[in-house]
C-alpha cells in the first residue's frame, strides 16, 4: 500500500495580495505604493489585483478592516483579561515588539510598523468612511484600557477613587502612538521605558499596594 503525502495548501491569491498590501502600506504610505508594485512582488500582473479588488481604495479599505478587526480584537484580549496590569502592559508590549520586528528585522530601520499611523500621515488622501474607521479604532482602543482600569478597581490592585477613564486614555496612548514614541525616544527600548513609566506613575498615584506601604501620594496635581 503506497503512502499518500498531503501536499501543501496555496495560500489565495486575494490573501497574498492583502498581505504584500498591509506592507507596502506600513512602509511607504497610501500615495507610495501603486498595483504595480504589488504585481512585481508577487510576480502577477496588475489585471488580477483589479479581478480581486478593483479600485486602489476599496483594496485599502479592505486591508484596513482586517487589520482593525485584528489588531483591536488582540489589544481588546489583551485588556479585559482576568490577570493585572503588569501582566496587560507586558503582553502589550509583546506585541508592539512583534508588529515592530516584523517591519525592523534588523531592529534599527527606523520602518513604520503601524499601518493606522502611516495613514492617518496622509489623512487628506483617505475617503470619509476610512477615515471614520480611523477614529472608530482609536475609541475601541481607549476603551479596551479603560475596561483594564475598572478591572484594576474592582479586583483591589486599584483605588476606588481612581479616574479609570482618564488612565486607560493615558494608557491606550502608548499603543496609539507607539510608532512615533519609540523613533522619538531612541528605539523599541525607548517605548518600552514608556509603558513602564505610565505603569509606575499609574501604580504610584492610585495603586492599593503603594497605599498599604505608605506610599500614598493621593491624586495627582492638574495644571
Amino acid at each position: 500500500m503506497s503512502e499518500q503525502v498531503e501536499m501543501p495548501s496555496r495560500v489565495p491569491m486575494r490573501d497574498e495580495i492583502k498581505r504584500v498590501a498591509t506592507r507596502l502600506l506600513m512602509l511607504r504610505g497610501y500615495r507610495g505604493v501603486s498595483y504595480g508594485d504589488i504585481a512585481q512582488e508577487l510576480e502577477i500582473t496588475t489585471t488580477n489585483i483589479h479581478y480581486h479588488f478593483g479600485p486602489k481604495a476599496r483594496l485599502v479599505a479592505t486591508v484596513m478592516h482586517d487589520y482593525i478587526e485584528q489588531v483591536g480584537g488582540r489589544y481588546r484580549g489583551i485588556w479585559t483579561a482576568a490577570n493585572g496590569l503588569a501582566a496587560k502592559v507586558e503582553a502589550t508590549v509583546a506585541f508592539n515588539r512583534e508588529a515592530f520586528t516584523r517591519l525592523n528585522p534588523q531592529g534599527n530601520e527606523g520602518n513604520s510598523w503601524s499601518l493606522i499611523t502611516r495613514l492617518s500621515a496622509e489623512g487628506e488622501a483617505l475617503d470619509d468612511l476610512m477615515r471614520e474607521r480611523i477614529v472608530a479604532f482609536r475609541r475601541d482602543i481607549q476603551a479596551s484600557a479603560i475596561i483594564g482600569m475598572e478591572k484594576a478597581v474592582a479586583e483591589g490592585e486599584l483605588r476606588p477613587e481612581a479616574p479609570c477613564q482618564q488612565l486607560g486614555r493615558l494608557m491606550a496612548s502608548c499603543f496609539l502612538y507607539a510608532v512615533h514614541i519609540s523613533r522619538d525616544s531612541g528605539g523599541f527600548s525607548g517605548l518600552s521605558q514608556h509603558y513602564a513609566a505610565q505603569l509606575d506613575l499609574i501604580e504610584r498615584s492610585w495603586g492599593m499596594a503603594a497605599k498599604r506601604n505608605g506610599l500614598d501620594v493621593g491624586a495627582p496635581e492638574t495644571y
